[in-house]
């Protein structure tokens, strides 16, 4: 994607939800992500009606994303999970803590990883779901 300076401020502060779909033709998510796009993934059911592949499954997108669109290192991966939290990753890009912080939603997955990019690449089992704070599946300990 080739974007001059000026088109690249127009795309700023746009939002694109994708299903990240498999096919001959590749969204350019990561190039329009760069260029300050708002990019996340979703899905409007658990089936994905216009795929027959995946479980509509956020960290499955991630994973996905990750394949199509990255060289894999351990920073990258860790990145891909943002496609499928909102932006919203533990780490900031100097790996400084970012989230939890105070007053932030006590909303959360836990996965059994021992960090994000671990998370994206396994696509690691989920143990826990917390909803305001309160456990609503799953299990802790």
């Amino acid at each position: 994607l080739s974007l001059s300076s000026a088109a690249s401020e127009v795309y700023k502060g746009q939002t694109i939800a994708s299903t990240v779909p498999i096919g001959t033709l590749h969204m350019p998510l990561k190039q329009l992500r760069d260029k300050g796009v708002f990019v996340m993934t979703g899905t409007d059911s658990v089936i994905d009606h216009w795929s027959p592949y995946g479980l509509g499954d956020m960290l499955e997108k991630a994973n996905l994303y990750a394949q199509l669109y990255i060289r894999p290192n351990e920073q990258t991966l860790s990145r891909a999970l943002g496609i499928a939290t909102g932006d919203v990753l533990p780490l900031n890009d100097k790996g400084e803590r970012a989230w939890p912080k105070a007053q932030d939603d006590a909303s959360f997955v836990l996965v059994d990883a021992s960090c994000s990019a671990e998370a994206v690449a396994r696509i690691s089992p989920r143990t826990a779901t917390f909803h305001k704070g309160n456990l609503v599946w799953g299990s802790v300990g």
